[in-house]
């Protein structure tokens, strides 16, 4: 297992004239994870897209361990999973779920198309999540369609995955899924972004949901958010330079 350096620096995505986002930045080590947040349309998809070197930004870079992200992830053991609606319908859930591992994750001969949304979102998570070791996690919208008990899965698997020392990065609405398992947040918006600390935001460390929902709504808002080292923010501005717009956390 290679230990994870993710950087990204003053990424910008376009799509036609369209900009996703512009400004990104952040960095990533092993055994870290951040979280992605903002609302529909700020780019979080296109963020994880980009990371993984499905798309190419037209500005700044992702550099994984140094290498462009095709290259890195050719070295690296990489889950990355967008959704239940990017499975082959076709497919069968058992030739499926043995996919990367080999070992049978599901009996079930059907067709994915044939399960329920909650199935498959289970199906293709266990599949990515089922290879040993992991370099680096990448999901989007994770916890979506899962019931209690494979949402409770989800988490521990991804405490455990970071605990030995992947590198996970999770873009989600389910703040109350975010809130204690990430050690950073990257507050997204079209036109720029934030990354928080966790300690920044809770003088102990914990921080819950209420508490980032509190912070997500205030900076959408524009409304100041005054942070545990003393300085205050106003809105979501670019996340570059130093401090908690910068693009390392410890």
């Amino acid at each position: 297992m290679s230990p994870i350096e993710v950087a990204v620096q003053h990424l910008a995505v376009q799509y036609g004239r369209r900009l996703a986002f512009d400004g990104v930045s952040f960095a990533l080590s092993a055994g870290q994870c951040l979280g992605v947040i903002g609302p529909n349309g700020a780019g979080k998809t296109t963020l994880l897209r980009t990371l993984v070197g499905l798309l190419t930004p037209c500005l700044g870079e992702v550099r994984i361990n140094g290498l462009p992200p095709r290259d890195a992830l050719a070295r690296l053991s990489v889950a990355y999973f967008a959704g239940e609606a990017t499975l082959p319908g076709f497919v069968r859930a058992r030739a499926w779920g043995s996919l990367g591992t080999g070992d049978t994750v599901t009996d079930d001969r059907r067709p994915l198309r044939a399960l329920s949304r909650g199935t498959r979102q289970l199906l293709g998570l266990r599949t990515v999540l089922g290879r040993q070791p992991l370099d680096l996690v990448v999901l989007d919208e994770p916890w979506e369609g899962l019931d209690p008990d494979a949402a409770a899965w989800l988490s521990t698997t991804l405490e455990l995955k970071r605990d030995r020392g992947a590198g996970v990065v999770l873009a989600s609405h389910r703040l109350q899924d975010l809130a204690g398992l990430c050690d950073a947040y990257l507050l997204l918006q079209p036109h720029g972004s934030l990354l928080v600390p966790a300690h920044q935001l809770a003088p102990d460390g914990a921080v819950t949901p209420a508490l980032l929902a509190e912070v997500f709504d205030r900076l959408r808002s524009g409304a100041a958010l005054t942070l545990r080292d003393g300085a205050a923010h106003t809105g979501v501005a670019s996340s570059g330079g130093s401090g908690p717009h910068g693009s390392g956390y410890p």
